[in-house]
């Protein structure tokens, strides 16, 4: 083949790297090429075989091109599959033998799979693996965002991505949405301005529920609906698509975040005034988009700060986009909403807090909505962005707090009728008067008060004095009035004033309006509450002291601020009179107390996106959620009292941090914890031992030799360092440790520290022990020996204070919390019941909180003997008898629990019961994708934890691998596309490559059934089998030991071609290697007699080190070859060195 060097350059790339291959088809399949090739391949009738190629076959023919070896020739299979009919078109395809039928077939697997035809040829099974199995599926890397929207694909798909993100960056009722890198190659120019190989797109992935896929199916179509639209301010669609159970949504990632996050993290651009000439202009550009929405007759109905984003540019700007338009409803465009009146809508409503009053009475009805709904949402996102313009961020978050819809509901005797809700009136009349003389400011809070959060509405959507405005009016009057700000001098001038929330809060009391024998009616001074009232239903139900069915609605205690009114339908009036015996559970429909033994459908009282038919709830205690979704609300019962059934003693109220009350309830689970959890208490004969220095936190705080003193219990602080400046680190060095052991000034320490110092106060304990001062941070020789006593120091610790919501040491864990709304409800006798925002959510706030981030962190939190977790919304307790939290919930989680095991791993054992390595695999795969400062403390910070298993399983360890499962622990992976990076080591520090503690970046361990493979023990041997126990007792780490670090193994010789080595070699890293020097070593073989249809042998891959040291290798991948083919070389065994990196 002399043609063939032509596509060396396909064989540079790898198997994830696929639009090498989509370029190729344009480079390299050209007429001129081809005939070359197939006239090289002594094709017969090569000018037609080439038509066929160029027409209908350019990846089959370089398919083939890649199976071509240096002595066998493959092009002239091509013949086979036109007689076949096998085409591009029809990939990708698999084969079948009948022996009915008599000779092979073939299907295309995503279309019309359940159709055979016959196959045309005479092909070895060799042959027909490599297109089927292996080659055919790197040519089929999909090019997104032409003109296909919609796509189908077979699970073994390889998606162009390049990174994947591995946490979700939201996520809501529907699914999750992340942060993807896709080549730049398979999405289309205009999705793109990267410089680089890859863009970053956002993925929206569905949950893997049947009642979302009807829901899934309606968003893509009205998505594919929006590349049709003009205006640049809606966000356009890339593309759609499922494979296997996976329903994603492509679209352009917003690298400035959403509107929300600009408010919140460039509050001095408000007092920019180009910036806020630019935001006026991109609010602008948001009403013409909703402009050219309605006038095509489709709504968002979703509109919010959140779902506004923002593509930052650094040139001017960037611009805003409306995002989220899968709640979007597309109708023909002469059906105003009056003509559409019997038609039912089948789309879910929006974020509650945004909706018009008039979704109130079309909640549970098929009704169509009107464009009317966007009209007021946009009212409220503009009333928003005034307040951030004027007040600043943090009026926002009050605002909201006060506020849980724009709107209220007073019941009459005729009927209900809705009103502005009277903090948000109040709001805008104190702003009003805030704003002196002419600005832009108060000509759009005019347009906000008095066209847009306006109750009536007109049928026919145009434009009436008394109703809410149209889009087409609001773009105008947005314009003008960007136009202006850009020639009046002044018109736009910044403002920063102090949010008055006592003035409107005043101006509240003379607008409340309340009820008198049903009538509305201006209140007496006396009646005037100090928060925003909710009205009294009395007809809604309730539980009484027999279980009957009778609610009353009580005004809410404490700081639960919201007039929105509780109030029913008449339907569900009716069906509430009725006399149920027991005491039924509680739950909250939108605005409505119901009976759930009633079997009536219930939509999400959050704001999350519904689906068209009623979300269930579902109870479990006294915990209210969306069945098989969040959980939403808690029923307490306050201590004291017996809870009825479908409640829970707890506490409605969360505690102010570092107060009396939340001490006492510290003390208490200490004290529950020492008394009563037998599984807490250490073992017979383990005697804690004291750390070499603590703090003192005594008057004054200072640095103590723990020799010094008698043992004494001490607590020990979990924190995340940060991205902090050696001047802003505070730190124990050489130079200032005996000044620190004479006194530490408080009011120098890091809030950090100072939080841990008033906890460890309040709970009347005298030590702590916190990193950066209790080892020297500049001896090395200190650092090495305390890092090695991590499991001493935290499993010694009477408990561990964990800083899980701080990102740095400056930001503390003692912070004011937003207050919790709590609403009062009233049962005869002497119990009150409260309904409450669930907040239980240990796995948002601990497990997925920034503390759990950092490295170190794991083996902490495992070696600590029991935790207290503190995080914004409340704190946790964590012991080996599960977790608790602040408002007395208990909460129950098998695999958590493990981890809080206070005698690790005796807990995770007994879940791990079908083996101990699958808990080792479970660990090292978490703990290798967190992240340090240092990349060199990846073989340091899990070093504790490693001596625990050690001792629990028995056996050696070193280096992440324990002699047990020595083999197994061999057989690690890259987890992501994104190649590993070597870690530099300093001198007189070697970790072996081997090790995954040599490199950066997450793993995974290859997916294989350990009891059905063979061990090839002959073919390796363990450093393990040359070392002693007592040889293993020094840090094995990264010290300098040839004997622990050396693998010794047969080296055997690889036969692959180039493109075979990219596809079935596991690279750990992004070099460029040479198969000739490539060796492998057989650590295990799949058990033939298990029935497996392609046994593989499981390799380690490794080269050379160099020619200085002969016999030397490095590990550079993995990879599973089939016994069948001769990949391995069975006869050239040599005993070489698998030596450190």
């Amino acid at each position: 083949m002399s043609n063939r060097p032509i596509f060396s350059y396909l064989m540079m790339g790898t198997p994830f790297e696929d639009s090498q291959i989509q370029n190729a088809l344009a480079v390299f399949v050209t007429p001129r090429n081809v005939e070359d090739v197939l006239k090289d391949a002594g094709v017969h009738d090569a000018r037609r075989l080439a038509k066929f190629v160029l027409n209908d076959a350019k990846k089959l023919f370089l398919i083939l091109v890649m199976m071509t070896g240096l002595e066998n020739e493959k092009i002239s299979l091509l013949a086979d599959l036109k007689r076949s009919n096998i085409s591009d078109a029809s990939l990708p395809i698999q084969f079948h033998y009948d022996r009915v039928e008599g000779p092979y077939h073939w299907s295309s697997l995503e279309r019309s799979a359940e159709k055979r035809f016959e196959f045309v040829g005479n092909w070895d099974r060799r042959d027909r693996d490599l297109l089927a199995e292996t080659y055919q599926w790197h040519f089929l890397a999909p090019v997104f965002g032409d003109d296909t929207f919609r796509f189908d694909f077979h699970p073994r798909r390889i998606l162009p991505y390049l990174y994947a993100e591995p946490r979700a960056a939201s996520s809501g009722f529907f699914g999750e949405v992340s942060r993807n890198v896709i080549h730049k190659a398979h999405v289309p120019s205009s999705h793109t301005d990267a410089n680089g190989e890859g863009i970053a797109i956002a993925i929206k992935k569905a949950k893997h529920d049947d009642e979302l896929e009807e829901f899934f199916d309606k968003e893509a179509s009205n998505l594919h609906k929006l590349q049709q639209y003009k205006s640049p301010h809606l966000i356009k669609p890339i593309a759609a698509y499922q494979i296997g159970q996976d329903r994603c949504l492509i679209f352009p990632w917003a690298n400035g975040g959403n509107l929300l996050n600009y408010w919140k993290d460039h509050q001095d651009q408000r007092l920019n005034l180009s910036s806020l000439q630019w935001l006026l202009r991109q609010l602008k550009g948001v009403c013409s988009a909703i402009q050219e929405l309605h006038e095509e007759n489709a709504r968002h109905g979703d509109l919010k700060p959140e779902n506004i984003l923002w593509f930052e540019d650094g040139n001017d700007g960037g611009f805003l986009q409306i995002a989220d338009l899968g709640l979007a409803a597309f109708h023909e465009k002469e059906a105003h909403t009056q003509n559409r009146k019997g038609m039912k809508t089948f789309t879910p409503s929006g974020t509650s807090r945004y909706e018009p009053p008039e979704m109130d009475e079309k909640r549970n009805t098929d009704d169509p909505r009107s464009r009317q709904y966007d009209m007021w949402s946009m009212g409220c996102v503009l009333l928003e962005a005034l307040l951030w313009l004027i007040y600043g961020f943090k009026s926002v978050g009050v605002f909201q707090g006060s506020t849980t819809h724009f709107w209220v509901c007073h019941n009459r005797p005729d009927g209900k009728e809705y009103f502005v809700h009277p903090y948000v009136d109040s709001c805008m009349r104190v702003m009003m008067a805030d704003l002196q003389g002419e600005s832009a400011y108060k000509d759009l809070l005019f347009l906000v008060q008095k066209r847009l959060l306006v109750v009536a509405v007109s049928e026919t959507y145009g434009s009436f004095p008394g109703c809410r405005e149209i889009a087409k009016t609001l773009h105008t009057a947005v314009e003008k009035i960007s136009e202006k700000s850009a020639t009046l001098q002044g018109y736009l001038a910044p403002v920063a004033l102090e949010y008055p929330a006592d003035r409107i809060r005043e101006q509240q009391q003379h607008n409340v309006v309340h009820q008198e024998g049903g009538n509305l009616a201006a209140p007496r001074r006396e009646d005037v509450p100090s928060s925003p009232p909710i009205l009294i239903t009395h007809d809604a139900p309730s539980i009484d002291g027999n279980g009957g069915v009778k609610v009353l609605v009580r005004a809410p205690t404490g700081d639960f601020n919201s007039s929105a009114s509780l109030s029913t339908n008449s339907s569900a009036n009716t069906k509430h009179k009725q006399n149920v015996s027991g005491s039924p559970p509680l739950c909250i429909r939108t605005h409505t107390l119901f009976i759930p033994q009633l079997k009536t459908g219930v939509p999400s009282c959050t704001g999350i996106p519904q689906s068209p038919r009623v979300i269930t709830l579902s109870q479990d205690g006294g915990t209210v959620g969306i069945k098989h979704g969040p959980k939403l609300l808690s029923i307490y019962v306050e201590p004291g009292s017996d809870p009825p059934e479908g409640a829970q003693l707890g506490l409605p109220k969360v505690l102010e941090p570092a107060s009396p009350e939340q001490f006492t309830l510290l003390k208490q689970w200490i004290e529950v914890c020492d008394l009563s959890h037998e599984m807490c208490r250490r073992k017979d004969g383990d005697v804690p031992t004291m750390p070499t220095r603590l703090i003192e936190v005594g008057d004054p705080i200072r640095l103590v030799d723990s020799a010094r003193i008698d043992p004494s219990p001490y607590i020990a602080l979990s924190h995340c360092w940060g991205p902090l400046t050696d001047n802003a680190k505070f730190c124990t060095f050489k130079y200032n440790v005996d000044q620190l052991r004479k006194s530490i000034d408080f009011e120098r320490l890091p809030l950090t520290f100072k939080d841990a110092v008033s906890v460890v106060r309040g709970l009347g304990f005298r030590y702590i022990w916190i990193d950066s001062l209790c080892i020297i941070q500049d001896d090395q020789r200190d650092w090495e020996y305390e890092a090695a006593r991590m499991e001493q120091v935290f499993s010694g610790a009477y408990f561990t204070i964990a800083a899980s919501s701080a990102k740095s040491s400056n930001e503390g864990f003692l912070l004011p919390r937003k207050p919790r709304p709590r609403l009062q409800l009233s049962a005869q006798g002497p119990r009150q019941l409260y309904a409450c925002p669930n907040i239980d959510n240990f796995h948002k706030d601990v497990e997925l909180g920034e503390l759990n981030r950092r490295g170190w962190v794991l083996q902490e939190r495992v070696l600590s003997r029991r935790s207290i977790h503190f995080s914004t919304s409340q704190i946790y307790w964590e012991c080996g008898a599960g977790v608790r939290c602040e408002t007395l919930t208990r909460l129950h989680n098998s695999k958590v629990a493990f981890l809080g095991d206070a005698n690790f791993p005796e807990s995770a054992l007994e879940y791990y019961r079908d083996g101990r390595q699958v808990l080792v695999q479970d660990l090292y795969e978490r703990y290798s994708g967190l992240a340090f400062t240092m990349a060199i403390d990846r073989s340091v910070a899990i070093l504790g934890l490693q001596k625990r298993l050690e001792r629990a399983f028995q056996t050696q360890a070193a280096f992440g691998l324990f002699a047990v499962y020595f083999g197994r622990g061999l057989l690690w992976q890259r987890r992501d596309i994104q190649p590993m990076k070597r870690i530099a080591w300093p001198g007189g520090r070697r970790v072996p490559s081997w090790s995954w503690f040599s490199k950066e970046g997450p793993i995974k361990y290859m997916s294989l059934q350990f009891e059905k493979i063979d061990w090839a023990t002959k073919e390796f041997r363990s450093p393990f089998q040359r070392q002693t126990a007592v040889g293993l007792k020094k840090p094995s780490d990264a010290r300098e030991d040839r004997d622990i670090t050396a693998l010794r193994g047969r080296a055997r010789k690889l036969h692959l071609t180039k493109l075979e080595m990219l596809v079935r070699i596991r690279f750990d890293s992004e070099e460029e290697f040479d198969i000739d020097r490539l060796r492998c070593v057989v650590i295990g073989r799949d058990k033939i007699d298990h029935g497996t249809d392609d046994p593989k042998q499981h390799v380690l891959v490794v080269q050379p080190l160099d020619a200085l040291e002969k016999r030397c290798y490095e590990r550079v991948g993995v990879a599973s070859l089939s016994i069948y083919v001769d990949y391995i070389t069975a006869g050239e065994v040599l005993l070489d060195v698998l030596a450190a990196s």
